[in-house]
């Protein structure tokens, strides 16, 4: 059978729900890759050799958000503030984006996924914002879901003020505790909270599409900017479809 829709692989974590060891992603990203137009194909985490083979049935990742990355991932001590971790998803994650990366096949990393594409990559996170960050703002908002609460500068020229209409100041919403610290060579930032912590990083070689946003585009896609930032990655998996047949 012939697809029409690019396929879109999404990594999905484990976690006990009533009692059993149960694959869990918020039905939101599926949701919205279906409006995007494109066809959510879900990874889970059973093993991290069976979860890079499905990436050939893939024509673009995403890496959710979730739970906070171990920070021995990037060298580094817990600090008092860290959260819950699972580095056994981590391995997995990291092994399946840069299953993806070898295929050349775009990714869009949100909230951690935007993380774990910066520690994969050899950068570092900041364990928790209140304690690194002068003068931080609210990034983890009590507000729904589909409320932006603060405001980003978006830096131009980049892939992703071309994916939200050109647009160099945006409001999002934040559900984080972590952040980008150090970037590898291989990404650049590309939108900043008003309290300098980065929002958005993407590749340098402008031949690769790789993205992550710190904030839910998912939940805002009722929001043009974001629609077009989730219709932009489709795009790009439908163009690697293409290429690949």
């Amino acid at each position: 059978m012939n697809r029409i829709l690019p396929v879109i692989g999404i990594t999905v974590s484990s976690s006990m729900y009533k009692g059993n060891n149960s694959s869990i992603l918020n039905l939101a990203y599926s949701k919205a890759i279906v409006k995007a137009g494109g066809l959510p194909f879900l990874i889970p985490s059973v093993n991290r050799e069976a979860a890079c083979e499905s990436l050939a049935l893939c024509d673009g990742l995403l890496l959710p958000g979730g739970d906070d990355i171990d920070p021995s991932f990037f060298g580094e001590e817990p600090v008092t503030n860290l959260g819950k971790v699972n580095p056994q998803q981590d391995d997995y994650e990291i092994g399946v984006l840069n299953k993806a990366l070898e295929q050349n096949k775009p990714v869009l990393g949100i909230c951690r996924g935007m993380s774990i594409l910066n520690v994969a990559l050899g950068g570092t996170i900041i364990q928790h914002v209140g304690s690194e960050l002068k003068n931080p703002i609210k990034h983890h908002q009590e507000a729904a879901r589909s409320v932006p609460t603060h405001s980003i500068a978006v830096v131009e020229n980049s892939l992703l003020h071309d994916m939200t209409g050109r647009k160099t100041n945006l409001r999002v919403n934040s559900f984080h505790h972590q952040a980008v610290k150090l970037i590898p060579s291989a990404l650049r930032p590309v939108a900043f909270a008003p309290d300098g912590a980065i929002e958005s990083i993407e590749s340098v070689d402008p031949k690769q599409f790789i993205l992550g946003v710190q904030w839910h585009p998912e939940e805002l896609n009722d929001t043009p900017s974001q629609a077009t930032l989730l219709e932009g990655f489709i795009r790009a998996c439908r163009a690697n479809k293409k290429r690949l047949q």
